[in-house]
Parts: structure tokens; sequence; C-alpha cells
């Protein structure tokens, strides 16, 4: 019976010293895990900043090495960055990339150790409101996309709604704004989308406006 109980007391005494030897395994490989997942996650840090000048909004998007080594990062065409920008009901109006052209050869950089790159845009057509924009890198190894809140409220442009009541002359309509009725000219943009509209039915429209008169600068169909 003494050594059925001594032997009893060795094989407990074995289980604990497995069980801490799993456990401290398993605290191990997660240090090691931590550490990779972090540096994944700061190797870039995107900043951007907005500001109204002149009309136009002034993006300046940059991007920082902060991984501790250099970074090659390589694009498929001339574009470096680009943006996108949503509405106020998140539906996406304006796209950098769609609107300019770039060329078409592959080129390479590499960004060393706290080194910055810096692209601006200057967007002039936007109408006073609110938005959402995104604006990343086009690189294959890397966007470090940083989205942020812009509003505009100094802009040329404004929309409106209003209800149509019909051409006074091939570059005149008047519209029902608020119980008001309005003449506003139109650009060639918007004679070419009138066709679509009927008389009586609501429209929502991009203006600007001088002393003299109101000219819708396009309708903003579907909305």
């Amino acid at each position: 019976m003494i050594i059925l109980l001594a032997a009893g007391i060795l094989s407990a005494c074995g289980s604990g010293n497995d069980t801490n030897q799993n456990g401290e395994g398993v605290k191990e490989e997660n240090r090691e895990e931590n550490p990779k997942q972090n540096d994944i996650v700061a190797r870039f840090h995107p900043s951007i900043e907005t500001k109204e000048d002149n009309n136009s909004i002034i993006i300046n998007y940059k991007v920082k090495n902060l991984s501790g080594e250099p970074q090659k990062l390589s694009f498929l065409t001339g574009l470096q960055a680009d943006y996108i920008i949503y509405d106020e009901k998140g539906k996406k109006i304006k796209q950098y990339s769609e609107e300019v052209m770039a060329t078409q050869a592959i080129s390479e950089m590499t960004i060393e150790n706290n080194q910055e790159i810096q692209n601006s845009f200057a967007i002039s057509d936007l109408y006073n409101g609110t938005y959402r924009i995104e604006v990343f890198l086009t690189a294959k190894e890397e966007q470090a996309k940083v989205v942020t809140d812009l509003i505009v409220e100094k802009s040329l442009y404004n929309k409106t709604s209003g209800i149509l009541v019909g051409q006074m002359d091939p570059h005149t309509v008047e519209v029902d704004v608020k119980g008001e009725k309005v003449a506003f000219q139109l650009t060639e943009e918007a004679i070419g989308q009138l066709p679509s509209m009927k008389d009586g039915s609501e429209i929502t429209f991009i203006f600007t406006e001088n002393e003299i008169q109101k000219t819708i600068e396009r309708f903003l169909l579907g909305n």
C-alpha cells in the first residue's frame, strides 16, 4: 500500500509539470505573434489635411514609413494616390482616377524609414454640403487608406430642389422653389439633360448665382 501511495503522488506531480509547460508554451507563442501583427498595422501611417481656398477644397495626403526599414512600392500607372467622395447619403459622386488621364507605365519607388511622401489634390466643383472622402495609395503592396468627413461651406455651387414649372426659352426654365417661382439660366450640360424631365416633376440641381442671374449647372438625375 505504501508503494502504491508513493507512485500516485509521483504521477500527480508529473501531470502538474506537464500542464505548466504547455501553458508556458502557449504564452510564448502569443508573445511571438503579437509583435508581427503590430508591425503590420504600424508599417505605414497615413494622414490627411483639408482646407477651403479660393473656391476650391485642397486635400493634402501624407504617408509615412514607420516600419523601421525601407519599403518598396510599385504602381501600375503614373497615379500614386486616388480619392473617392461620397455625399451625405453615402452615394459615390466623384473619383479622381475616373476624371484624369494617367500613364500606363509601371513605376517603383522606395520609401526610407521615417520618410514621408505627399500627394495634393484641388477639388473645385463640389457644392456646399457635407461629404465623406477616402484617400489611398494605388500601390500594389499597400493602400494606406484614410477616411474623414469633408464640409464645404464656401463653394460657388449650391444644391437645391423644386418643381419644374416649364421652359421659358431655349436657355431658361422656371422652377418653383419652396413656393417661389424662380427663373434659371441653363448651361449646355443642363440643356442636354432637360428632355429627360417633365413639367410638374420634382427636380434636384446644382446652381450658381450672381447679382444678375441664377444658372443651373447640371441636374442631378436619379436623386
